[in-house]
């Protein structure tokens, strides 16, 4: 990883873990101590915001530049890297990089405890510092993470479950991944020109393996999503490609979200770009009329609408320890 990213993400509060992997603190685990709130994932699913740690095994690494991503790219600090190619050598072992998401956790809780004077409720702190789950997310692409399976399989072995979200570029991995508890395919363009200018690949066949993920996903007996970012002036449009696309996924669930004005994505995009969350109700509304999925509940902090296939959410239970 070049020093100058390096710096950049630990001036932002990432905590990187070896030379790929990183854990930052959620904004959501910080409300749920101090003030109570929730992220949509406990509204949604169930799963408790402050037990909940978000990751990544390989930070500066994806296939995609998308010009929503909160990620930084070289394009952002003015160098550049290799950002799609990961070998084994590269990166932490499964048991390891999970012992260092754990205790770079436990180090961002410090000033959080209530034995210091910290206004949080002793027993949501100690719960806060054994977390029930992990959402391989944050930034970079997951699926280049060599040992995923592996990765997944020490989440469920500790008795956690495992969230993983994906840009769907590696069918491959997905093919014969270890099922993590909720798999998200995302979803940010409905046919290959608007995916071309919004995700921006780095790969030739982008939009024929993300199609390959999405009929992939059809075939996964645990809980599966897709995730529409939804940036105005970008990709708003052609509701019916949309539609199509998640149909012949299939997921449980699909979530509706409005980007946001963050991060390193603040030098690609205006804030007019962030739409409104009447927008992305109204997104939402006509996409499930022609998919036939149901408008199940919303978070207006997060803009986001959660269309369902079913009437009824079966909330995440915690996994017991194998």
């Amino acid at each position: 990883m070049p020093s100058k990213l390096r710096e950049r993400l630990q001036r932002q509060g990432y905590h990187l873990l070896g030379e790929r992997g990183a854990f930052k603190a959620c904004q959501w685990q910080h409300k749920s101590l101090l003030e109570g709130k929730v992220c949509y994932k406990q509204r949604f699913y169930g799963i408790k915001s402050h037990r909940c740690v978000q990751m990544t095994p390989v930070v500066d690494k994806c296939t995609h530049q998308c010009r929503f991503c909160w990620r930084v790219t070289p394009a952002d600090v003015g160098v550049l890297w290799n950002q799609t190619e990961v070998g084994e050598s590269d990166v932490l072992g499964p048991r390891e990089l999970l012992d260092a998401t754990l205790m770079a956790n436990l180090r961002s809780l410090g000033g959080y405890n209530p034995e210091a004077g910290a206004p949080v409720p002793l027993e949501k702190y100690l719960e806060a510092r054994d977390p029930k789950h992990v959402a391989i997310s944050l930034a970079g692409e997951p699926t280049l993470y060599p040992l995923l399976s592996e990765f997944i399989e020490e989440v469920h072995k500790r008795g956690m479950t495992s969230f993983l979200v994906t840009n769907g570029t590696m069918p491959r991995v997905l093919s014969r991944l270890t099922p993590p508890t909720q798999l998200y395919v995302t979803l940010a363009a409905p046919d290959e020109e608007t995916y071309r200018r919004v995700c921006r690949p780095m790969i030739k066949d982008g939009w024929a393996r993300l199609k390959e993920s999405q009929e992939i996903l059809q075939s996964f007996s645990t809980r599966t999503a897709n995730r529409l970012t939804m940036v105005y002036g970008y990709n708003m449009e052609k509701i019916r490609k949309y539609a199509s696309l998640i149909l012949l996924g299939e997921p449980d669930y699909v979530e509706v979200k409005g980007y946001m004005y963050v991060g390193a994505s603040r030098g690609r995009l205006e804030r007019h770009n962030a739409p409104p969350h009447r927008e992305i109700r109204a997104f939402a509304g006509k996409l499930a009329a022609l998919t036939e999925y149901y408008v199940q509940d919303e978070q207006v902090e997060s803009r986001v609408v959660l269309l369902t296939r079913s009437k009824q959410i079966e909330k995440i239970q915690t996994r017991r320890t194998e």
